[in-house]
């Protein structure tokens, strides 16, 4: 049985077919950009992402025959507005749109911290959880909300465009910030009443690991697989990379080190902090502990500020493994990684180096950037030291943990952890997840 597997991230699509025994056949990659349309609104065309998902199926056409079953994951949030037909009203609403923070004190002024924080397992952070950006629209945007038969993120249209079902699962239910995350109980009435959503645009809430649907004849045709390929509900591409990982119990931690920086540490007790997010984690009994900052986003725009001279291949393949390897010096410069935002914060904060001289070299920079996109993961590991049994030992992913020399640093930050790196862990999560 060859599985179609899929990983929607917020700047790639990864797709590929995968066997039986959970070997990768072959796999295709295409980026995508998102808009930014004004300072705080960052918005990806889902034509865009259906497009380069269609790219990357179509160069895999050999194995499409063989494929018995499509499951994918995404990341979030990422909220999609739909019509009844699950036709999208606005493009995808990513993680890193800011434009509803005013929507944070509101529905804390109604809650208060500690009452929300315990129902959903964090604080309604702009850009942490879908509420804020859904309760932005409704004020703002009222001729759109009204059409709003159901709301979802990219995993809900996913499902619905490949089967024509409406389902979320709940590790994607508990990042809307309207599920009760901490009983894992369904959506929070009280929480859906005060803020003023109606409960009726919310899709039905499943277990990805035992729904399916067959796919629908138009998209078996369109992907060109059989038309009795069944479609396996997505999650949340941590959740797929968590079981892409092997990690099934309380206190194993891994570390995706990609466009964010991101960690999760899997915990059998639902204990809410308001500098990390409790999210589910699709494992029956355990919840994620998850916190996330800017990761090789930040590498990227630092490269194409400072290093000019030299190509994105010559900077990457050569130039960042041998400064990170052989002359890795901060020169006592310091980095706050907040050029998208704190997501783990109420307060409004902005990506800045301290510790500037005129001795200061572009590689003292790039040294204290690659240290301070660490920071958050670190202080989630010092937050959690009591349900890690272990903490020197963790599982690393993503495009970033394939440098060996990231990931040294990355160690020496971490007092010493020993890290396994595992490549494409929400892929081989999307088939792992299902067993």
């Amino acid at each position: 049985m060859y599985t179609l597997s899929a990983d929607f991230g917020t700047s790639s699509v990864k797709t590929a077919v995968i066997d039986e025994h959970r070997t990768i056949l072959k796999a295709s990659r295409r980026s995508y950009q998102y808009r930014i349309l004004e300072e705080n609104q960052v918005e990806l065309s889902m034509e865009t992402v259906e497009a380069a998902f269609y790219e990357t199926v179509r160069e895999l056409k050999e194995f499409l025959p063989y494929v018995s079953l499509i499951s994918f994951d995404t990341f979030a949030p990422s909220l999609v507005m739909m019509e009844k037909d699950g036709k999208p009203l606005y493009p995808i609403v990513t993680h890193l749109d800011r434009r509803s923070r005013e929507y944070t004190k509101k529905i804390i002024d109604i809650f208060g911290k500690d009452k929300y924080r315990n129902i959903t397992g964090t604080l309604p952070y702009a850009g942490g959880v879908t509420l804020t950006s859904l309760l932005w629209f409704f004020h703002y945007r009222p001729e759109l909300t009204k059409k709003i038969y159901k709301i979802g993120h990219l995993s809900t249209y996913l499902f619905k465009r490949l089967t024509g079902q409406w389902a979320m699962d709940e590790v994607n239910a508990s990042i809307t910030g309207m599920y009760d995350t901490v009983h894992n109980s369904g959506w929070s009435q009280e929480i859906c009443e005060k803020s003023g959503v109606p409960m009726s645009i919310l899709p039905p809430v499943k277990e990805a690991g035992n729904t399916f649907e067959l796919v629908l004849p138009e998209m078996a045709e369109k992907l060109g697989v059989g038309r009795n390929t069944m479609v396996n509900l997505g999650t949340q591409d941590v959740a797929s990379a968590l079981a892409g990982a092997g990690a099934d119990k309380k206190g194993q931690i891994l570390c995706i080190s990609g466009s964010s920086e991101m960690i999760a540490i899997l915990t059998d007790k639902p204990v809410t902090n308001d500098k990390y997010y409790l999210r589910n984690s699709g494992i029956k009994g355990l919840w994620q502990v998850f916190s996330i900052t800017t990761g090789g986003f930040a590498i990227d725009w630092f490269r194409e500020q400072f290093y000019t001279d030299m190509s994105k291949e010559e900077f990457y393949s050569s130039f960042l493994p041998d400064l990170l390897e052989k002359r890795f010096d901060t020169g006592g410069v310091t980095f706050h990684p907040y050029l998208t935002g704190d997501r783990q914060s109420l307060k409004r904060k902005r990506g800045s180096f301290g510790g500037l001289s005129l001795d200061t070299k572009r590689d003292h920079m790039l040294c204290a950037l690659v240290v301070g996109i660490q920071s958050q993961a670190m202080q989630t590991l010092r937050l959690c030291g009591d349900i890690i049994p272990n903490k020197q030992k963790m599982t690393a992913t993503g495009n970033l943990a394939e440098n060996e020399a990231y990931i040294n640093i990355k160690s020496r930050l971490f007092g010493g952890a020993a890290i396994e790196v595992i490549d494409n862990c929400p892929l081989i999560g999307n088939v792992r997840r299902m067993l």
